[in-house]
């Protein structure tokens, strides 16, 4: 195990096993800035400590009414990675005030089992202001929010996001789209799948109106905040992403599970082939999978050179990366370029499912200023699991379907 997992950034894969065990650390803007839409922004944060031997990422749906966070930053000059910035992608001009909370990173801890009060000694009881806006008026919140830990249990739910309307997206211009309503039970933890499953662009994250609800509570969302990365037209029924749903309380398991076992969803891959894209209506069945403890950090490496203009998304071939069957893909932290973060990365390949074998050959990139990338730089890095699907709940009900009504 690399004793500096947290900081870490190399140019070569990096195998570890996961514990149980994560908690939640709140990113509290320890300065007053204004941020113009689109435009990102490197926004200070109070200091907290990190401590080796872990990873993270950024939690979605918990975000303030300005923006999301992209990443963090900080330094190393102790054992633990001290985090001090974050990049901060407005959505719309405004100002983030010194005690804003800017959004939610979580740590997970690998390696042995850690004694439950190494992890509560991470925590803390903070002061902030929770920003969001209710009918269109922007309200500042002050609260004294608890930080948590939480027991990770591997099991997910796969969720597509089936947009709800018709929208033209201009590359590298971030938009909010209407989708099929989704429900996130109580105690569970969305995060969205890499490999871009829209021809178009990749979502950054979910769009919850109101006041931001606790992990303990139900949320519904019903907008998804879309980076387009090509110009293109996006249509009622499109698939525009994939949410993959943790849960964190077993007793919600079943709960979460019924509501799939009685419906399946019908929506439109949209997807490269060579150079065209194309569209073609698809079924979407009831899936489950449990995450493996073992997983690896892979990294992405450039293979040509490319001039990049701050703030303008764009494309970067990389070395082309096999992933095996039955393994997903998902965003880290703290290991991007310092001069931007990795969205997502790609194929212009059909889709592939779960359980096949995957490859991309490209990322997408949004620079913080204007770069030049050369062949064989480091780009940042992607985290891969190993995972089971679950056939429990169409078993179940091809065995019993004659419990259930034709209609509900």
């Amino acid at each position: 195990m690399n004793t500096e997992l947290a900081g870490v950034l190399t140019s070569e894969p990096i195998a570890y096993r996961l514990t149980n065990y994560a908690y939640l650390k709140l990113l509290v803007a320890d300065e007053s800035v204004e941020v113009k839409r689109g435009k990102v922004r490197r926004i200070k944060i109070e200091p907290f400590g990190v401590p080796p031997s872990t990873i993270s990422s950024t939690l979605s749906v918990i975000r303030h009414a300005y923006g999301i966070v992209l990443d963090v930053h900080g330094s190393t000059e102790t054992e633990e990675l001290t985090l001090n910035e974050a990049s901060f992608l407005p959505i719309e001009d405004g100002f983030v005030e010194e005690g804003d909370l800017l959004g939610v990173i979580k740590v997970f801890i690998l390696g042995k089992v850690p004694e439950l009060r190494m992890v509560e000694n991470q925590l803390s009881k903070r002061n902030i202001q929770i920003v969001y806006k209710t009918n269109g008026e922007l309200r500042r919140e002050k609260a004294k929010v608890s930080e948590m830990w939480y027991r990770r249990w591997h099991f997910a739910e796969w969720c597509p996001l089936i947009a709800e309307q018709d929208a033209m997206v201009t590359k590298g211009e971030p938009k909010l789209i209407e989708i099929s309503s989704v429900e996130i039970p109580a105690n569970a933890i969305p995060v969205p799948l890499f490999i871009m499953r829209n021809a178009y662009g990749v979502v950054l994250d979910l769009y919850l109106r109101g006041k931001p609800k606790k992990i303990e509570e139900n949320r519904t969302v019903s907008k998804a905040l879309f980076m387009p990365v090509f110009d293109g037209e996006i249509q009622k029924g499109d698939i525009i992403g994939i949410l993959n749903i943790y849960n964190i309380s077993v007793g919600e398991r079943s709960k979460s599970i019924i509501k799939y076992l009685l419906k399946t969803q019908r929506g439109n891959l949209v997807f490269w082939k060579g150079e065209r894209v194309l569209r073609k209506e698809f079924e979407i069945k009831p899936f489950q999978f449990k995450r493996s403890l073992m997983g690896r950090l892979e990294p992405l490496i450039s293979t040509e050179n490319k001039e990049l203009k701050a703030n303008e998304v764009d494309t970067i071939k990389i070395e082309k990366i096999e992933f095996p069957a039955s393994t997903i893909v998902q965003p880290l932290t703290g290991k991007n370029h310092p001069g931007g973060v990795i969205l997502d990365v790609f194929s212009k390949e059909p889709p592939r499912m779960v359980e096949d074998e995957k490859r991309v050959d490209q990322a997408v990139f949004l620079p913080y200023k204007d770069l030049e990338i050369k062949k064989g730089e480091v780009l940042g890095m992607v985290n891969v699991y190993h995972v089971t699907v679950l056939y429990e709940p169409e078993t179940f009900v091809l065995k019993h379907g004659g419990l259930f009504p034709a209609k509900l």
